[in-house]
């Protein structure tokens, strides 16, 4: 009886450990259910007093077969490397250097490529360039002709009196002339500085700006009949009649003026040549007195003397001296150029019925 009284406070004090140590294993995060604890049966308490008296304090660490304790291991830190981009330099640019000499073609300000122009035409060709260069142009700079036709261009154009800046614009301008033949025709142009080095535009083929044009087909003249020449007449005309009397071996005087003497002279000379001898110098006549009178380069006589007198009615310029010399050949080329005639410097039948009969 005396060892049921003893137990019974014993277990009471077990019972009142196992709730202080439920009480704290029951304590959660805020927030968090408390489990609910087991209930203790009478028999599971009652401990007889031999348990308690041989049990002694546990390690806490090792556990036993019946309580192993479970031991949480508590993972290290992971450290995760993040891995920063390395700054690389920047690429040095190296400026590109600029040419002293250079050149960019802008526009054609006049005579834009396949401008039609009438055969033998003057005309004025400007361009307008800009100076892309590191150097200024001065006036030591021109544009120079280089290939194609030159179509009467000098070798050189200066580009400017002052100066043209880096970056600045200019207008060039040649005076040309066109072809006496029909066709196209181009001029292929170029810069030069003041040493003489050549240097093209860097946005055409080849360096090139040039000229293009079209000349058109002359249209041939009419040349009208030979015309009626009688007594009371005066001019040219008459003045050739007598030149040419005088070439075959008439005399008179050449004064341009168709009186007595001259038509007389004229009688005589078509009596000569089997025509009728009405002193009326008309087709026949002047076909007869330009007969065997063909005159070029090295010629001299009335005949040349002929030939000045009618190219002075067209408004050439030479002196009258009876010798056909360069000047009087270059007249006749021209005037053969202008009235579509063969251009040989010559004055045979086709030539002379052209300076006698046009206007």
């Amino acid at each position: 009886m005396a060892s049921k009284k003893i137990l019974i406070p014993v277990s009471f004090l077990i019972l009142a450990i196992l709730a202080c140590n439920f009480a704290t294993a029951g304590q959660t995060q805020p927030g968090t259910t408390t489990p609910e604890l087991p209930l203790l049966t009478t028999s599971e308490t009652n401990l007889s007093e031999s348990q308690a008296s041989d049990s002694t304090p546990e390690d806490t660490t090792a556990g036993s077969a019946e309580n192993p304790v479970v031991t949480t291991e508590v993972p290290s830190p992971t450290f995760t490397t993040i891995a920063t981009e390395t700054p690389t330099s920047s690429p040095t640019i190296t400026p590109t250097e600029i040419p002293c000499n250079q050149a960019r073609f802008v526009s054609d300000v006049t005579i834009p490529d396949g401008t039609k122009l009438s055969p033998n035409e003057n005309f004025k060709k400007t361009w307008r360039l800009k100076n892309t260069g590191s150097c200024t142009w001065t006036s030591g700079y021109a544009i120079v002709f280089i290939n194609g036709d030159a179509m009467n261009a000098p070798g050189a154009v200066q580009i400017t009196n002052g100066t043209v800046a880096p970056g600045n614009e200019v207008d060039v301008s040649v005076d040309l002339k066109a072809p006496a033949n029909a066709g196209t025709y181009r001029g292929n142009w170029k810069l030069r500085d003041g040493a003489n080095t050549i240097f093209g535009v860097k946005n055409s083929d080849q360096g090139y700006f040039w000229v293009e044009i079209q000349v058109k087909a002359a249209a041939q003249p009419t040349i009208p009949d030979w015309p009626l020449v009688k007594k009371g007449d005066q001019g040219a005309e008459v003045h050739a009649i007598q030149h040419l009397l005088r070439a075959h071996g008439y005399s008179l005087t050449v004064d341009g003026i168709f009186g007595n003497k001259t038509r007389a002279e004229v009688q005589a000379f078509q009596a000569a040549k089997g025509l009728s001898a009405d002193g009326i110098v008309g087709a026949k006549t002047w076909n007869a007195l330009i007969s065997g009178k063909t005159v070029q380069n090295g010629s001299s006589g009335e005949a040349v003397f002929a030939v000045q007198r009618l190219l002075h009615k067209f408004g050439y310029t030479l002196t009258i001296d009876g010798k056909f010399g360069p000047i009087t050949t270059q007249a006749v080329k021209d005037f053969q150029q202008k009235y579509g005639l063969k251009v040989d410097g010559i004055v045979g039948p086709e030539t002379w019925k052209a300076l006698v009969s046009l206007p």
